[in-house]
């Protein structure tokens, strides 16, 4: 991913300097930085609000963009836990939500959490890192090796607004937003976890394509939303049950799971294996994958079937 963006900056840096008046050379110094290291989620999405300023002929705010990326320090490290500032009135958490916020079919409203709760959460999340660690150090490690900040958010509280317990976006990568909220056990918090992290990687082993090459207009039932996705957000939902799924049998097998948490798991194994093959069902009839797709939803199946035989 970070190669990816070195190059799109440095190409689109050639073509628009003249036309913004900006040094050629204004993102060496970023650029350095990005080759040797992690940068921040909202690097990403300025970079993705510099494209769309770029095409909608926003010069002025295309600049303003360039000259933030160039001073986007290397990220500290990670995962950082950070609780959503408003949106109203702070410039980040405002990016945050924009690119969080993308259908506009189905409106999805992050806001800062109270602080009660967010104290609270990040006893849990620790409680949770703990816990994989315990159980399923690999994925421990992955998820810490892929997330560089973990944003704390909520929902409105009124009829009809869209529930989340967390959220990912391409745009914003090495984030997630989690709701705490809803999320309200440490095996909770390891399950969202393992299923936003999986966004994450998915969107990084496609950065050089699509695992799909369906309609993006065409629509389907999902797995685990109850609108319409189109046919990437499907297979996205079908690999992080798997995902979700492999992740807590590791758990139960390594016997780091409570009773109460046991119980738990065992009901959610159950959901994890209908809800992967709903998914499977839509994904093996409709979709067109790519050669990746067909690689990385081959290895999800495969656990599903083990899992099945055994």
């Amino acid at each position: 991913m970070r190669e990816r963006l070195d190059a799109s900056l440095r190409y689109l840096l050639s073509e628009v300097s003249d036309a913004l008046a900006i040094d050629p050379w204004l993102l060496e110094g970023f650029c350095e930085r990005l080759r040797t290291g992690p940068v921040p989620p909202l690097a990403f999405g300025a970079y993705f609000e510099l494209v769309l300023a770029l095409e909608s002929g926003d010069l002025g705010g295309a600049r303003e963009l360039l000259l933030e990326i160039a001073a986007a320090p290397n990220h500290a490290g990670g995962p950082v836990v950070l609780d959503l500032a408003d949106p109203a009135t702070d410039r980040a958490a405002a990016r945050y939500h924009r690119l969080i916020d993308t259908d506009p079919n189905e409106p999805f409203h992050v806001l800062p959490p109270p602080p009660e709760l967010s104290l609270a959460f990040r006893q849990r999340l620790a409680e949770a890192f703990a816990l994989l660690e315990r159980g399923d150090a690999e994925i421990a490690d992955e998820i810490r090796g892929l997330l560089r900040e973990i944003v704390l958010a909520v929902g409105p509280i009124r009829p009809g607004s869209m529930t989340f317990d967390g959220a990912s976006s391409f745009m914003l990568w090495g984030a997630i937003v989690l709701n705490p909220r809803l999320l309200t056990s440490a095996l909770d918090v390891a399950q969202a976890l393992a299923h936003e992290s999986g966004h994450n990687l998915l969107f990084g082993l496609c950065a050089d394509g699509s695992l799909v090459e369906n309609d993006d207009e065409r629509r389907y039932r999902s797995p685990l939303r109850q609108d319409l996705r189109p046919m990437d957000g499907i297979v996205h939902a079908t690999f992080v049950t798997a995902r979700m799924h492999r992740s807590l049998a590791r758990l139960r097998a390594s016997g780091a799971l409570s009773g109460d948490e046991d119980a738990q798991a065992v009901r959610l194994l159950a959901d994890h294996v209908r809800n992967f093959a709903m998914g499977w069902e839509i994904v093996d009839r409709d979709a067109r994958l790519t050669e990746r797709g067909q690689e990385i939803m081959g290895d999800a199946r495969r656990h599903m079937q083990a899992h099945a035989a055994a």
